[in-house]
């Protein structure tokens, strides 16, 4: 389990992410500057949270965050602010670098270091979100990297029961359909390391 401090702080930044992916898909973001604001006021506001001897958690996590949202939102999400994102990467102003592809994975290993899991399992939630990285078009070891983790996390889940539902696409793409999430199930086998997707699951089934 996630402790309760890193939960309520990191957890809204990793909605915020979610909401903003939806707004996407369906069409329904405003100017794309106003919703950058709003997520990076998430950001800032966890960061707030998290100072002190658990920032080196935070900035773990939330470039992993950061990673997971420039790569659906320049890579594989068309919509209206996909070409104003690619120039305006998050991963650049948080973090002043452009190479998510690999550091997110360099990172991940940093976090798996850790004595708590918190950070961990921040990544592994990314990639069942939909970040690939390096791994994107590589299913074999991308599915090694969430056995391995999941395993550390004692999850106990891999990319076959992951993605069961999910359409059969080279690199184990971002796990979405068109207007629908595909993971919905995974509420019944995965634990916390996808507790903040449930959530929202479960916020999209009521709305």
């Amino acid at each position: 389990m996630m402790t309760s401090d890193f939960t309520a702080a990191v957890v809204p930044v990793f909605l915020e992410a979610l909401d903003l992916f939806d707004r996407a898909e369906k069409n329904k973001t405003g100017p794309v500057e106003v919703e950058r604001a709003t997520l990076r006021a998430a950001f800032d506001r966890a960061a707030a949270k998290m100072r002190g001897p658990r920032l080196p958690e935070w900035e773990l996590a939330s470039y992993a965050i950061a990673a997971m949202v420039d790569e659906i939102l320049i890579v594989d999400m068309p919509w209206s602010g996909q070409a104003w994102w690619e120039n305006h990467a998050l991963e650049v102003e948080l973090f002043g670098m452009r190479r998510r592809a690999t550091e997110f994975y360099d990172r991940a290993e940093k976090a798996a270091a850790l004595p708590v899991r918190d950070a961990s399992t921040i990544f592994v939630s990314a990639v069942l979100v939909g970040f690939r990285g390096m791994l994107r078009d590589r299913p074999d070891p991308l599915e090694k990297w969430l056995g391995a983790n999941s395993q550390r996390l004692q999850l106990g889940f891999g990319r076959a029961n992951v993605i069961a539902s999910a359409p059969e696409l080279p690199g184990a793409p971002p796990l979405w359909g068109k207007s629908k999430l595909v993971w919905q199930s995974l509420a019944t086998t995965v634990l916390t390391a996808i507790l903040i997707v449930m959530v929202w699951v479960s916020l999209q089934v009521i709305s």
